[in-house]
């Protein structure tokens, strides 16, 4: 089972040992930069400040927060990672919330100038529960465990008191944060859209009222649609068609910034991280997958398709991982050197709806390209190029014209009439490139023999054997084609390829 990195501080300690030295050691370049821009956010906007981190589900928040937040410790910020998600089982998210930043204020700041403000803090914090009327357990490192329980009346003997336990909680966080390093204390809240829709409003709600202060910047990297929903379920409102100052989110967040989506160079790096040669040894060894990179079943072939279809098709940087370690699986268990394109185009497409217009985004000149199309023949694609000998067409028009050439005999003349008779009518219509190549051998053969019989006359033997390196050129096109493409015997592999990828079972039974 591979190792899911995307929280780098749930990794062992040797694993997250490397994290530490380089937080983006396997991030795309894109991601880099992308950080780099959100800590200048952090350094030149003023606080109080709440970023919404908007990306879809599957497209990494989680992986970027992680290291985001490392990268901000190694550049000396003080910065703390919390997932709303796995403390939404508390009742209130004040709790999770204040017991995160005490609980780090605890343990990052143990010299003597910082004890006294900790312990105000705690202080604050505790009558805020108490005024909340709820019982729960807090337990905060440095602090003794406690049950918190309130009833009515007390609940009523807290509002005689001359400070308001809310706006006193709010001073001394803030007093806390402006004796830290930089002034600046960075939360980045988590998997808000993995939680209860009223937990994520609580949690947007509770931020907003007790830690919207002076030195605190928020980032929430969440589904923008996810709380959509949210309020669409607590509140009947449609906030997706709401813009600018009516938007329900405004009060919450003071800017907005969309996590970057992966280019096809990122979508490249991605699979190349779950696709290579130590994990297809197997099919190596089978001669399944080629490491020779011209070849159509070639490794580097595999990746680069994939990466391609996969950015074309949308998928999310979670599925190109779960697809590429599918794929790995299939690809050492096959049935034949591998069409590597069409695997990884249908692979990439295999949850897509095919309807009536669906077309999987294969090149022209591949080889299973033309059983969707019934006219092929009217096309103008590489392949049907080299189906209708149209390289060798072109060139011998001039060459093969008739001249008054000095045979010897006249058998010899008709042998080269019906070899240029073959050239221009074929005998049939070819459906695949082995047909041609096999014609064009037949041909060159021809030739070959042809030219010996006329060897005493210098002019004809070469004309002839200018027209047997015309065929030689359209042999080696055809080569090229299928060393990238593969053979073209397409109807029964086309299916059997479609089936693998839709029950990978099938491989066990050699379809």
């Amino acid at each position: 089972m591979s190792l899911d990195k995307a929280n780098i501080f749930k990794l062992n300690e040797e694993e997250f040992e490397k994290y530490k030295q380089e937080p983006f050691l396997d991030c795309f370049e894109s991601t880099k930069m992308f950080a780099k821009a959100l800590k200048n956010d952090i350094d030149t906007k003023e606080t109080p400040h709440s970023l919404l981190l908007s990306a879809e589900y599957g497209m990494g928040k989680t992986f970027f927060s992680t290291r985001f937040t490392q990268y901000l410790k190694k550049c000396k910020y003080e910065v703390i990672y919390f997932s709303a998600w796995e403390n939404d089982y508390m009742q209130n998210p004040f709790l999770a919330f204040s017991k995160a930043i005490i609980s780090y204020a605890y343990n990052r700041f143990t010299e003597e100038k910082y004890v006294k403000k900790l312990s105000n803090l705690f202080e604050a914090a505790e009558k805020i529960v108490s005024a909340m009327s709820l019982t729960s357990r807090i337990g905060i490192p440095g602090v003794a465990e406690m049950d918190v329980t309130i009833d009515a009346s007390r609940l009523l003997e807290s509002f005689k008191e001359n400070c308001d336990p809310i706006i006193d909680f709010r001073s001394k966080l803030t007093s806390f944060i402006s004796k830290i390093p930089k002034k600046k204390l960075i939360v980045i809240v988590d998997e808000l859209d993995r939680c209860r829709p009223d937990y994520a409003m609580k949690t947007l709600e509770c931020i907003k009222h007790f830690f919207d202060i002076e030195g605190l910047f928020i980032i929430l990297p969440t589904n923008k649609n996810a709380l959509n929903n949210c309020i669409k379920a607590l509140y009947g409102i449609e906030n997706s068609n709401l813009n600018g100052k009516e938007n329900y989110f405004q009060k919450f967040f003071n800017d907005e910034r969309v996590l970057q989506s992966p280019t096809e160079e990122d979508y490249l790096y991605v699979v190349k991280q779950y696709i290579c040669e130590d994990k297809l040894k197997e099919a190596l060894d089978k001669h399944l997958l080629s490491g020779v990179a011209a070849d159509y079943n070639s490794i580097q072939n595999l990746q680069i398709c994939f990466a391609k279809y996969a950015y074309k098709a949308k998928l999310t940087v979670r599925e190109v991982k779960d697809f590429s370690l599918e794929l790995v699986r299939i690809c050492n268990n096959f049935f034949e050197p591998i069409r590597t394109e069409w695997l990884a185009c249908i692979f990439a497409n295999k949850n897509k709806e095919r309807g009536a217009h669906f077309q999987y985004p294969v090149n022209s000149e591949h080889c299973f390209y033309c059983e969707q199309y019934k006219n092929l023949e009217n096309s103008s694609n590489g392949k049907q190029v080299l189906l209708d000998l149209s390289l060798c067409n072109s060139k011998l028009r001039e060459i093969t014209l008739l001249r008054e050439w000095n045979f010897g005999n006249y058998d010899t003349y008709q042998k080269y009439i019906n070899l240029i008779n073959k050239i221009k009518s074929p005998q049939k219509k070819f459906k695949t490139y082995t047909d041609v190549y096999n014609f064009l051998e037949y041909l060159i053969t021809d030739i070959t023999a042809l030219a010996t019989l006329v060897s005493n006359n210098r002019e004809l033997e070469n004309h002839l054997n200018k027209i047997k390196s015309v065929f030689e050129e359209h042999k080696n096109a055809i080569l090229k084609y299928q060393r990238k493409y593969g053979s073209d015997d397409d109807i029964s592999r086309r299916q059997k390829y479609i089936d693998v990828v839709n029950k990978p079972e099938l491989i066990y039974f050699n379809v």
